[in-house]
């Protein structure tokens, strides 16, 4: 059961959790990991330019290999306004041939008690205007997986539902207010809009069966006061963890050690 734009603590519960956790029983297929290729990603011979330059712009995204899993790398982009596949990735994905869906991200904490580079796995990816969170599937080993690149990395790493919202939430009491309405950890900006749009380009059948996993680096925790000043210390540190991701909060390291746990690869 989950507590849904409620107050924390009230009895008032929804009647089903959207989310699944299902082991993995299937031989696992291709990896779509969102935004920008990571650390030891080696793209096919055939692959013309840098890699990061073509996933940012091809609709196909970018294959090669991790670690001997197959992976295709995609730039969602930033804010709501997120990039859309192309006929030939959207086909890989309603085959079967793509079997998880791989975000790892950087988010602004919303409960109080996380720090900067902390680990937040998502149990449930609620959209700021929705009432309940998306229906996907998860896959519960994957906990203990990443415990292992918690414990390499020294922070914590905690389990529970991550917002996605259309802006930056920068201080202080509009953060612990959306904690206390929603009960969500952390926030961040696309990922949810990401998965609506590829909803509405699959078949039920397609979107159902692919295996979600977000996860989230802290790279800002809830500031110390509503002043101007600790908002504008939040937003450089949210920034900082995206640009300089090989820094100790930045997210390329993480990217990398995950992908050392993921199943199959």
């Amino acid at each position: 059961e989950s507590t849904w734009f409620t107050p924390r603590g009230s009895a008032v519960r929804a009647r089903h959790r959207p989310s699944t956790e299902e082991p993995l029983v299937n031989p696992p297929g291709e990896v779509l990991f969102l935004r920008v290729p990571p650390p030891g990603f080696e793209p096919e011979p055939s692959t013309p330019g840098r890699g990061l330059l073509r996933c940012l712009v091809a609709s196909r995204g970018v294959s090669g290999l991790v670690r001997g899993r197959r992976v295709t790398c995609f730039w969602i982009g930033l804010g709501r306004k997120v990039r859309v596949p192309g006929p030939a990735l959207l086909g890989g994905l309603e085959s079967g041939v793509i079997t998880d869906v791989l975000d790892i991200g950087c988010a602004g904490a919303l409960d109080p008690t996380l720090r900067r580079g902390d680990l937040v796995l998502s149990s449930d990816d609620l959209p700021f205007d929705a009432g309940t969170p998306m229906a996907l599937r998860r896959h519960r080993p994957l906990v203990d997986l990443l415990a292992i690149v918690a414990r390499r990395r020294g922070p914590a790493l905690r389990t529970g539902p991550i917002l996605t919202h259309e802006r930056a939430v920068l201080r202080r009491s509009e953060r612990l207010a959306l904690f206390e309405r929603t009960g969500c950890l952390a926030v961040q900006m696309e990922h949810a809009w990401f998965l609506q749009a590829l909803a509405s380009r699959l078949s039920g059948r397609a979107f159902g069966r692919l295996r979600v996993t977000h996860l989230v680096m802290i790279t800002d925790a809830v500031p110390p006061s509503d002043s101007s000043a600790h908002a504008a210390v939040s937003l450089w540190h949210a920034l900082a963890g995206f640009v300089f991701q090989r820094t100790r909060h930045g997210i390329a390291s993480a990217r990398r050690e995950v992908l050392t746990v993921w199943p199959g690869g």
